[in-house]
């Protein structure tokens, strides 16, 4: 089916991504199967591998049973018409849907809608919520966060924990525990320190006072390149 059936099905998921078409063909196919079982990614994956196209990007929602392919056609020995046929003929498959991007670079917002969480979220650029940081309701909504982040896992291993402010945009996130203190360690070319900073005090005091069961203060801040150290205290 071609590109007027996108509109019927969206698949949600965590990221929007860009791709460089330039000298290319690329295609994307949406992939309805009927039930979630082992061997299901495989099996459409050799189909593609089988006729020369190199997959870029494969996106899976296991809530809707879809699969998204993201792939390069330009080296394929087989028409669309033919790889849905052949896609088709898995007892698991319930409809296929393909287009090719007649672009040299494109997103794939089509039939992305953000999530995190199975949520669907609002996208904002940290500039834009510089000014919103001294506004105690705006820090209190980031603080809550954090702890409903943490109340949410279930791993006991805490510099695993942390890393879920990575998923939130808070940087690459690393964590050293040393005598009683806890630091937290953003790191990204792209941050605003002092917004990241004042992000992270929040988010991270709220998320370690859940995960620990005690109350947390900042003892200590600071900066090294691209990264953003903040240390935390656990409280008797």
């Amino acid at each position: 089916m071609g590109p007027g059936g996108w509109l019927v099905e969206t698949l949600y998921r965590d990221l929007a991504l860009s791709f460089e078409g330039r000298d290319k063909v690329l295609g994307e196919f949406l992939v309805k199967f009927t039930a979630d079982r082992p061997g299901i990614l495989a099996a459409l994956s050799n189909v593609f591998a089988d006729h020369g196209i190199n997959i870029l990007n494969i996106s899976v929602n296991r809530t809707q049973l879809l699969l998204h392919f993201i792939v390069d056609l330009t080296n394929s020995d087989s028409s669309l018409n033919d790889l849905e046929r052949e896609l088709r003929k898995f007892s698991f498959v319930e409809w296929v849907r393909y287009r090719v991007v007649e672009r040299e670079a494109f997103m794939v917002p089509s039939m992305i809608m953000p999530t995190f969480r199975d949520n669907q979220v609002l996208i904002l650029e940290l500039e834009r919520i510089k000014d919103l940081l001294a506004n105690t309701d705006f820090r209190r909504v980031i603080r809550d966060l954090g702890s409903a982040d943490s109340s949410a896992l279930r791993n006991s291993n805490l510099s695993e924990l942390v890393r879920m402010g990575q998923f939130r945009g808070l940087g690459r996130i690393t964590l050293v525990e040393r005598d009683g203190v806890i630091t937290i360690r953003s790191c990204s070319e792209l941050n605003d320190k002092h917004v990241i900073e004042e992000l992270m005090i929040e988010y991270y005091t709220g998320f370690l006072t859940q995960a620990l069961k005690a109350n947390v203060e900042v003892v200590n801040k600071s900066y090294n390149g691209d990264c953003v150290s903040v240390s935390f205290k656990v409280l008797k």
